[in-house]
């Protein structure tokens, strides 16, 4: 059947849309945050659905309530703890729907003209607050793991411009990357991509929750210069997903200069940590950073997916990126982002971003982040108090506790951790992770969330407690 955009309910159809969308944010606590379900248990549900007749606008809204939004995870969810995944706010959420009204593809100026003016006001409002200067160049990207890609072959640009046209044959020295052993792992994969192996990415030891090692790493450099071998990007952390820890920025940003090697912060989680004072001191540094990758969906509050990239060497972008015949392209506008990175078409993500931050403003987010790092102390203390071990030492919103009863072996313990984490998640009242940390299994807990208040925390460590006491006794032994 033809499509006849005035024979579609759109009144009817968005006004439902809207009512779901209302009902879900107002009744957020009262849903379960894992679904409980599994995808194998879904797939009869739509087996068969896709056909040549489509079933219309509203019945379709309609299997969203009963089919798909019961058994999704509540993400938003005050008690969602988990993978860095925040809870958006709402004018960013309105945001993406009016994204996909438009269509607009932000690859080419011409093609989105409102959409490239507000990405360069953001790229100039978060260089403004990293401390890189006015003419710093930047874009949006799908995710911090595009992000840090794009940083890592632009410092391959950088130090080996031959290898553009000649391939990693014209590079007579072996090029490295460092990062430290807690860095996310799309650090090693955006190093695999560019043609290095995995014994060309140097993994630095970290200390306490897991922040590298500089001196590590400068006699790692200098080790492998007197090699033979070409040190030429460092990766930083400003705030492991593990553990939630602080790279020493400024000292590494000392031995890049000493070394003449392009500096690059991972500030995908940790970046919105910038906007308050009292961490100011600890990440100093990451304004000599060449490039800083920061994800407004995970602290900013924004839906994914959406990185930023920002990159105080421009110059290097169309070297980097700039390939092909582009002459069906018309160039009206200016500078266009497919010259500039990686991808060519591209999602207008710049319109979430900048309505959130309109709408809310930096302001909010500073509340919220500084708000998260006060609860996830809450968590600890209550954890810490009903006889949970918590690693020491939290300065953003993650919090790591083992419970660990006398006498179990390692092993057994590791297994119990894994344990709590499943009953707890079972409930349907909370979600959190595991991870592994200085050679343990530890509970981790991650906020990033808008709408988890003190109540929410207690609520989470009494069931955190309970579930913990409730499996101690039960093992003969071990987990």
């Amino acid at each position: 059947m033809s499509f006849d955009l005035d024979e579609q309910p759109l009144e009817e159809a968005a006004a439902r849309a809207l009512e779901l969308f209302v009902q879900f944010y107002r009744g957020l606590d009262a849903r379960r945050v894992d679904p409980g379900v599994t995808v194998g248990e879904l797939a009869p549900l739509f087996a068969g659905s896709l056909s040549d007749d489509g079933v219309g606008l509203l019945p379709t809204l309609e299997e969203f309530a009963e089919k798909i939004l019961p058994h999704s995870m509540t993400t938003p969810h005050p008690l969602y703890l988990g993978l860095v995944n925040c809870s958006p706010f709402p004018a960013a959420v309105l945001g993406d729907l009016l994204v996909s009204t438009l269509n607009n593809n932000a690859g080419a100026a011409h093609q989105s003209p409102a959409m490239t003016a507000i990405e360069n006001e953001i790229v100039r409002a978060f260089a403004r607050r990293f401390g890189f200067p006015q003419n710093t160049s930047g874009m949006l990207l799908p995710g911090g793991t595009f992000a840090t890609l794009q940083a890592l072959v632009l410092a391959r640009t950088h130090r080996f411009p031959s290898w553009q046209t000649d391939g990693p044959t014209a590079v007579t020295e072996r090029p490295l990357v460092y990062s430290s052993q807690a860095t996310h792992f799309s650090v090693v994969r955006g190093a695999r991509v560019i043609g290095l192996g995995e014994r060309d990415i140097r993994l630095i030891p970290g200390r306490d929750r897991g922040a590298m090692d500089v001196d590590a790493l400068a006699r790692r450099i200098e080790d492998d210069r007197q090699d033979g071998a070409c040190p030429f990007a460092v990766v930083a952390t400003m705030g492991t997903t593990g553990t939630g820890d602080i790279d020493p920025l400024s000292e590494i940003a000392d031995v890049c200069r000493r070394y003449d090697v392009w500096f690059h912060v991972d500030a995908c989680y940790g970046g919105a940590a910038i906007l308050l004072d009292e961490l100011r001191a600890r990440v100093r540094g990451i304004e000599n950073a060449d490039t800083i990758a920061v994800d407004p969906q995970k602290w900013f509050f924004i839906p994914i997916a959406v990185a930023l990239l920002l990159n105080r060497h421009g110059s290097l972008e169309r070297p980097a990126f700039a390939v092909g015949d582009q002459s069906y392209i018309p160039h009206t506008h200016g500078p266009d982002a497919f010259l500039q990175g990686i991808p060519t078409s591209r999602r207008a993500s710049s319109l979430p971003v900048w309505m959130a931050l309109r709408a809310h403003g930096f302001g909010a987010v500073r509340d919220a982040v500084r708000r998260n790092i006060e609860l996830t102390r809450l968590l600890e203390e209550s954890l810490k108090s009903g006889g949970f071990i918590v690693l020491p030492g939290g300065q953003l919103s993650v919090a790591c506790a083992r419970w660990e009863p006398e006498g179990w072996s390692a092993s057994d313990i590791d297994g119990l951790q894994k344990r709590i984490a499943t009953d707890v998640i079972a409930t349907g009242r909370a979600w959190f992770s595991t991870v592994r940390h200085g050679g343990k299994t530890w509970l981790r807990f991650n906020m990033v969330n808008l709408h988890t208040r003190e109540h929410h925390v207690k609520e989470l460590a009494a069931l955190v407690i309970e579930i913990a006491r409730r499996l101690e006794p039960t093992s003969d032994g071990g987990a």
